[in-house]
């Protein structure tokens, strides 16, 4: 199995075992974030391809209402983990109806994103919280 297929493999067996969990089943709105460990030299590559390929297509499904938002952060202090994206999502139905549309449209708009950027990971992984507080509130529906 190579590199790609683990990673989506990895990731959808943490959506549904995440989904099960007590902390996510509440009214919370969760944060998702997905670690990459990438090599120093390769960090402005991830970055420009996550803004230039990914971020056109995260914007359409935040204004399609897919999720509330979304962000890239590189690493500053604290750990290994250097290029990192967030979501913020209404719950875990949304999130994997969100992942569903998202590979979607990558593979509509840019097929070899994906293939590119695990190209630079050295690792990764996903956590999912429960956001408990934040200011200002998502939209209430």
């Amino acid at each position: 199995m190579n590199k790609l297929m683990k990673f989506f493999a990895a990731l959808i067996i943490f959506i549904f075992v995440a989904g099960n969990m007590s902390a996510q089943s509440e009214e919370h709105p969760l944060l998702v974030v997905s670690f990459q460990k990438v090599k120093m030299s390769d960090i402005g590559a991830a970055n420009k391809l996550i803004n230039e390929k990914m971020g056109p297509v995260l914007k359409s499904l935040v204004d399609d209402g897919f999720i509330y938002n979304w962000g890239l952060f590189n690493h500053a202090w604290g750990d290994e983990w250097n290029v990192n994206v967030w979501y913020t999502v209404k719950d875990m139905d949304a999130f994997s109806k969100f992942w569903g549309e998202f590979r979607k449209r990558m593979v509509e708009k840019q097929p070899d994103a994906w293939k590119e950027l695990t190209a630079m990971i050295m690792e990764h992984k996903d956590n999912i919280y429960s956001i408990q507080n934040q200011y200002p509130l998502p939209p209430q529906k």
